[in-house]
């Protein structure tokens, strides 16, 4: 009588789990080899999650309502990340410096 193994399926959580993992070690046949899993796979679940990331529907941008002009006393620095775009502003932000950031925002989506 002959056995077939066969492998355990995982959920997407789980081999980002994993993926966590080899970010941090770069090890990829020694994290395959721990779980049991081929490292074939893990190499490309690396890749679909990275895919999955870009192309994960548009980000939802809230409604800004300035009720007076904003006048800033000090420089400030605001930080925008949307999926695997970053944007930094430094200095007097005024409006439409805001405007411009919201849209090159919702552009890199």
């Amino acid at each position: 009588m002959m056995f077939i193994a066969r492998m355990a399926r995982h959920d997407a959580n789980w081999w980002a789990e994993r993926v966590k993992e080899l970010a941090q070690s770069g090890d990829a046949a020694g994290i395959a080899r721990r779980h049991s899993v081929r490292e074939r796979t893990l190499i490309w679940w690396r890749s679909e999650l990275e895919r999955r990331a870009r192309t994960a529907g548009p980000t939802r941008l809230l409604p800004v309502v300035v009720t007076r002009p904003a006048t800033v006393e000090r420089d400030i620095e605001l930080v925008v990340e949307a999926g695997p775009a970053r944007i930094t502003m430094r200095g007097a932000i005024t409006a439409e410096h805001l405007a411009a950031l919201v849209a090159a925002a919702a552009r890199a989506c």
